[in-house]
């Protein structure tokens, strides 16, 4: 650990819960290490805030620097040498938080980029091997009043960076770690990722702080927000032009969807195969005839595509190997989440095989493309280009998207980190798939709670699709496709569970609505009832802003969610429970206002607030919306 004399100006700053801070060096044999005892350090003067500190060995030399920013510090590690330092990680932060609580255990911390399967708040004490590690954002908050430590990395990245956690005792260490590629950790200048440290604020204003450092380019600030009809949800890979047809069809018979209904998005299974992007027989007269379908009705067409995943028996991969990433070896290097070869943009076959893929899709006539399995460049480290990390190869993927369709067109990034920055994409998915059954909604929240503040910052937010059928909902008995887990007796997180209720699809309407962004249906339009019709009238339009979670970290998942608009404020209260409960809350408290009238969404009634006091009755799995006036 540091020598605290020397390091006295930083750990102040940082504040007396925290009670060692360290770095550390590891190298490309495996085996060597160095951490910051290893290095005699000295302060460096600097002309502004910033703390600069030199360490030194007779192998390199190292600038450790924290430049106080919102009640906490960036921190940056950087190293130099004469000759290449084979660095393969750099932690740029360890430090041991130790608040003086006899229940640290009981201390919340969040998962939130890493694995979908553990996303999520969890106890300090329910931290297993699977969720150690984690990516983005991190920290130990105590409730939602109190603050706590926060970590989070500065966008946009370049290399992978994880935090990972050990529970030691009554001891909380979190350890920032970059991983940097052969090529790059071979020169003799290498630097971490810039992580942010904050001891003292909330877990909503650390994120809300947080949130301040990233802005989109001007002319990403206005770009329209796109409604449309996509086919992904009710049909899967299972669609036919046939079906395409039919819900355009439904859509222009309805007075509302007709008005507000843009975009027609044809998602995955029109493929022939991943890598050869070309129609299959579900398509006869080939994506032509369907433009001319979608846009004779008066739409604009969108396509879904996973360009960067090529599978392995056909064409691409068999005779145009040289636009597959590579291994150490050399050989071609299968995505270990889809388990395709996969695409490097940062090669010029690669880059030609993209070209050839969005100029043609766009010549047919497309203007919104969904670009999914992107996170599958998160984890490689072998690009052509050898300056290229992870994050530059994303970026290099969505320029030539862009080159190709143009500013006219809407990208939305499927699986896109949001730490590749602001303005890659025009819209970005904020997590898991939904689907019409309750444990997605909580799936969703458990990351919309920690990223809603990306919209109009990095992206416009794409929580996924306004689905609404369920058993109160849809005309037809069965509203999905097989789902080969419904009746194991140990299900994955994955499709568990029965569909929607009406209280249900209720409460994902209006999680759709505060997350601000995108609204695409992905029901059989035909199939809703007039109960369907109206969840998804109240909320097609979006809002544009997005919800703070006024209460994160109070529990496993915000349920009070504040939306500022223009003219008005709403306030959705969303019962997580299994059970009917009653809730009494103070209005005053947790939103600064006491409106004379407020309204309820879903009931159409007043509800009745005393000295800004109120109480609601929320069903299982309901919730209510709180609409009243703005009077400031």
């Amino acid at each position: 650990m540091i020598n605290s004399s020397v390091f006295a100006d930083v750990l102040q700053v940082l504040g007396p819960d925290v009670r060692a801070l360290n770095c550390c060096i590891a190298f490309a044999d495996g085996r060597t290490m160095l951490e910051a005892d290893a290095l005699t350090w000295s302060r460096i003067p600097s002309d502004d805030a910033a703390m600069i500190f030199r360490g030194e060995c007779d192998v390199l030399a190292a600038t450790w620097t924290f430049v106080p920013w919102g009640d906490g510090l960036w921190v940056t590690l950087s190293l130099h040498a004469h000759t290449p330092i084979q660095c393969a990680a750099i932690s740029n932060v360890i430090l041991d938080y130790a608040p003086l609580t006899p229940d640290l255990g009981a201390w919340w911390v969040p998962n939130f980029g890493g694995n979908v399967h553990t996303v999520g708040l969890h106890h300090a004490s329910e931290i297993t091997a699977r969720m150690r590690a984690d990516s983005v954002m991190r920290g130990a908050f105590p409730n939602a009043s109190d603050s706590g430590l926060f970590l989070a990395t500065r966008f946009p990245q370049t290399h992978e960076h994880d935090y990972s956690i050990d529970h030691i005792d009554n001891t909380l260490r979190f350890t920032g770690e970059t991983r940097v590629r052969q090529t790059i950790g071979a020169q003799i200048q290498v630097a971490s990722e810039t992580t942010w440290i904050c001891t003292r604020k909330t877990a909503r204003d650390a994120v809300e702080h947080f949130a301040t450092h990233v802005g989109l380019p001007a002319k990403h600030q206005t770009k329209p927000i796109p409604i449309g009809w996509n086919s992904w949800d009710y049909y899967f890979s299972s669609v036919t032009l046939a079906d395409m047809i039919e819900n355009m069809e439904a859509i222009r018979a309805d007075a509302v969807l007709r008005e507000r209904v843009n975009f027609i998005v044809l998602d995955m299974g029109w493929e022939h195969v991943w890598g050869e992007w070309q129609p299959n027989y579900r398509f006869p007269g080939g994506l032509e005839h369907l433009v001319e379908a979608i846009t004779s009705r008066g739409f604009v067409p969108g396509i879904w595509t996973a360009p960067i995943c090529v599978h392995a028996l056909s064409r691409p991969a068999l005779r145009n190997p040289d636009i597959l990433l590579k291994n150490a070896r050399g050989d071609p290097q299968p995505s270990l989440k889809s388990g395709h070869f996969i695409v490097d943009p940062t090669h010029p076959a690669g880059a030609a095989f993209l070209r050839e893929l969005y100029s043609r899709l766009h010549r047919i006539g497309f203007r919104l493309f969904k670009v999914d399995f992107v996170n599958d460049l998160t984890h490689n480290h072998h690009f052509h280009d050898p300056q290229a990390g992870p994050y530059d190869a994303m970026r290099t993927l969505f320029r030539i998207i862009r080159e190709c369709v143009g500013e006219e067109s809407h990208i939305i990034g499927c699986s896109l980190p949001a730490e590749a920055g602001a303005g890659v994409a025009d819209s970005g998915r904020l997590g898991i798939d939904i689907h019409n059954q309750w444990t997605h909604v909580e799936w969703v929240c458990d990351f919309l709670q920690w990223c809603g503040w990306l919209h109009r910052r990095v992206w416009i937010n794409d929580i996924d699709f306004l689905v609404v059928r369920g058993r109160d909902t849809s005309l037809e008995a069965e509203t999905n496709v097989t789902n080969p887990n419904a009746h194991s007796a140990n299900p994955p997180r994955w499709r568990r569970g029965p569909v929607f209720t009406l209280d249900e699809a209720r409460t994902w309407a209006s999680m759709v609505a505060l997350s601000g962004g995108n609204v695409f249906l992905s029901d059989r339009i035909n199939m809703l009832n007039e109960a369907a019709h109206a969840l998804i009238n109240a909320v097609i339009a979006p809002l544009d802003v997005g919800a703070v979670p006024l209460d994160l970290c109070e529990d496993r998942r915000a349920s009070l969610w504040l939306q500022r608009l223009p003219t008005e404020t709403r306030l959705t209260v969303i019962n997580w429970r299994d059970e009917a409960v009653m809730r009494e809350f103070d209005l005053l408290a947790w939103t600064g206002d006491a409106p004379a009238h407020v309204a309820e969404q879903w009931s159409e009634a007043d509800i009745v607030v005393t000295n800004g006091k109120t109480t609601l009755h929320l069903p299982a799995h309901g919730c209510a919306v709180l609409i009243w006036k703005n009077t400031r």
